[in-house]
């Protein structure tokens, strides 16, 4: 069975300075999910907002994903770090492992991120 890719609007491209990050949820399967989007380095990356080493969410449910230097993804429940570019835990109890990425699409300066 091949499952059809939705798309989700989660906002315009200026909504998302660099170094910030953008909250959105979705259903998948009957259950709701929780993402974000950041913008870092020029570049969109999405992930799901569940920390890898226990499955709860990175931030304080205040957005802030980012660490104290701007340079990491930060879980404020395990101090896990995670690279913004790629989702992998670089320090941390989930060391080696990766955030689940949300796939993401700039287009006409809105932000998509597509859904399976």
């Amino acid at each position: 069975m091949v499952l059809k890719k939705r798309e989700i609007l989660v906002g315009k491209v200026q909504e998302i300075p660099s170094g910030r990050s953008k909250k959105f949820s979705f259903k998948k399967e009957g259950d709701t999910l929780e993402a974000f989007v950041i913008h870092y380095k020029g570049n969109f990356y999405a992930y799901l907002n569940r920390c890898r080493h226990v499955s709860l969410p990175l931030d304080f449910g205040d957005n802030d994903f980012f660490s104290s230097d701007g340079k990491f993804l930060s879980c404020k429940n395990h101090g896990a770090l995670y690279s913004p570019e790629s989702g992998e835990c670089v320090a941390g109890p989930c060391y080696g492992s990766f955030l689940e990425t949300v796939p993401v699409e700039v287009r006409e300066g809105n932000i998509y991120c597509s859904i399976r």
